[in-house]
């Protein structure tokens, strides 16, 4: 039909109706002039006088068609309702400047914004920026963070558009499901130790239980994965054939691959013979043998026995 027809028929349409169309829009790739003959023939005299071509659909083709029916910003608005999944996540703009300017961009912000922008950066980036917090906002911005489940899309946005503004300046769902909790554990595994400790300390301190809560999302089975090779070896020697068969239900080849690897030949042919005599197991007795599991590795780090390489920077040559 051309840009000014179709934008002149997507006009007319409610928000529902637009929203659908762009969605089938935005998954057609393309249509050839025969098959666009025969669509427009479907329309009767309506078309009669029209001549078909090939035309390209795609999610730009959407955009293009709405904006020019309704304007850059309820195209906007339609488009991210027709198609959630192609939106960016929220304040991914941030990761692409260096730590110098996120440093000054967020240096005034209030602990409720430091929190919810920490949450969706790069966790690498996110833990350079908590170090660089004084100790009683550090403590603040953690304690939010851990606290938080769902934010506001008007309250993202606000803040979004807020630094977006200031960074210039320097150089259908109403709520966005955010888990504070495992983004402050994914921020901790790029911190050493010693400053992991620390904020976990003050953490316990103010509530004990987001503190569990948190350290229960930091150990989980891909840890086994950053252990070494002989601190997993004594781990595994200390269980028994049954407790390693428990564990292993339900793994990722790459974690069962990890655990077997490190155990002798006669110990993987036991394991195996324990895991076809147990058989399938509830959901909740594996869980409760993976959290002992989890807990002992937890214990043997605190206690300086056993040592996790959460990131390349642990090795040293």
């Amino acid at each position: 039909m051309g840009l000014e027809d179709a934008a002149a028929v997507v006009s007319r349409l409610n928000a529902d109706e637009a929203e659908e169309l762009a969605r089938h829009i935005a998954q057609v790739s393309r249509v050839d002039a025969v098959e666009a003959q025969q669509l427009l023939d479907e329309f009767g005299q309506h078309f009669s006088g029209v001549q078909a071509k090939r035309a390209r659909g795609g999610k730009d083709a959407a955009r293009n068609i709405l904006e020019a029916a309704f304007g850059e910003d309820k195209a906007k608005a339609i488009l991210a309702s027709a198609l959630p999944e192609e939106q960016p996540l929220p304040f991914s703009f941030l990761n692409d400047c260096s730590f110098e300017q996120l440093v000054t961009l967020l240096s005034k912000e209030p602990s409720s914004s430091l929190a919810l922008v920490m949450a969706y950066l790069e966790p690498s980036l996110s833990s350079a920026l908590l170090e660089s917090l004084p100790d009683e906002q550090r403590a603040a911005v953690v304690i939010r963070m851990a606290r938080t489940e769902k934010v506001s899309r008007d309250v993202l946005e606000t803040v979004e558009d807020s630094l977006r503004e200031k960074l210039r300046l320097i150089g259908r769902d109403e709520s966005e499901e955010l888990d504070g909790r495992a983004a402050l554990a994914d921020i901790l595994r790029h911190m050493d130790l010693e400053d992991e400790k620390r904020l976990l300390g003050g953490l316990e301190d103010a509530d004990p239980l987001l503190a569990h809560q948190v350290k229960e999302k930091l150990y989980t089975m891909d840890s086994v994965l950053h252990l070494r090779r002989k601190d997993l070896q004594q781990l595994l020697l200390d269980m028994d054939e049954k407790e390693i068969a428990m564990i292993l239900k339900g793994q990722t080849p790459e974690i069962r691959q990890c655990i077997e690897e490190a155990l002798s030949s006669r110990r993987k042919l036991l394991v195996e013979d324990e895991r076809v005599i147990l058989g399938p197991q509830p959901r909740s007795e594996v869980d409760k043998s993976v959290r002992s599991f989890l807990d002992r590795i937890q214990k043997a780090e605190e206690e300086g026995r056993f040592i996790i390489l959460r990131e390349e920077s642990d090795l040293i040559e």
